[in-house]
């Protein structure tokens, strides 16, 4: 798949699952922060870097490519929220509470686990 085809699919997923979002109950997603753009092209890229592009996830998320969450049974759920805001937390282990449907979540909340602790992520704009 063409990186244009996978970003309209993704664009795609995530209009189509906002439209329910709102009646779905709020559920807990863990696992490792992802560019989901750069995941979906190769299953390997769960850090900061992707193959010699050092930064590659956190620099895309900044640009606004979206974020996702690799759970441990290997699940991609696609984080409807700010990507920016969650730029710095790539490659990390993360909990993002919301709505899930069709594979996207709507971020309510998100959290960071810092040494066994869990930090809250501020989300900015209107999907706290």
């Amino acid at each position: 798949m063409t990186r244009n085809v996978q970003l309209v699919a993704i664009g795609v997923a995530l209009l189509a699952g906002m439209a329910t979002l709102s009646a779905q109950q709020a559920r807990t997603v863990e696992g490792t922060l992802v560019d989901a753009k750069c995941y979906l092209s190769d299953n390997r890229n769960t850090g900061t870097d992707h193959g010699d592009m050092k930064g590659c996830g956190p620099m895309c998320l900044k640009m606004g490519s979206p974020a996702a969450v690799l759970a441990a049974d290997k699940t991609v759920y696609t984080i409807a929220a700010p990507a920016s805001d969650l730029a710095d937390y790539v490659g990390q282990t993360v909990r993002v509470t919301g709505p899930v449907t069709s594979g996207v979540i709507l971020a309510q909340t998100a959290q960071v686990n810092r040494s066994g602790s869990w930090q809250p992520i501020k989300l900015s704009g209107m999907m706290k």
